[in-house]
């Protein structure tokens, strides 16, 4: 289970664990399960290729910015993201990733909701015995 969407955590807001054996798959689940709340996935076309770096003071904070990146590439150059391919280093405060997608074209794309901002509310990385998991919840 890459990811599943959590009803009623708040009334404004959608929620969603995530989880995967690996921190860059995390990464990766959690920028496909914010982006399917925003649009269908499906739908967008690997038109454009961007690269991403970013550095953190911890793994927390990392996939905040990560997944806060997304939502302003979304909002200032109205990009969707089909792919994702993270990297986390080795010592959890820096990523890069490869984001393939499109300029989202609202007479094709079937969007969903418009995300404004991760929020810190039961936001956190974890690991489980083997698997890395995590609560995120959508200002929408």
């Amino acid at each position: 289970m890459p990811y599943r969407l959590l009803p009623d955590v708040a009334l404004a807001d959608i929620a969603f664990e995530a989880e995967s054996k690996t921190k860059a798959g995390l990464f990766e689940s959690c920028a496909r399960a914010m982006t399917d709340v925003m649009v269908d996935r499906r739908g967008v076309r690997r038109k454009v290729e961007k690269t991403l770096t970013l550095a953190g003071d911890s793994l927390d904070r990392l996939l905040y910015d990560f997944l806060t990146e997304l939502i302003i590439m979304k909002d200032v150059d109205s990009l969707l993201f089909r792919d994702i391919r993270v990297v986390v280093a080795g010592d959890d405060r820096s990523l890069s990733a490869i984001l393939r997608g499109e300029p989202i074209d609202r007479k094709r794309h079937a969007l969903r909701n418009d995300v404004k901002a991760v929020t810190m509310h039961m936001f956190g990385v974890k690991k489980h015995g083997g698997t890395w998991t995590t609560t995120v919840v959508l200002d929408i």
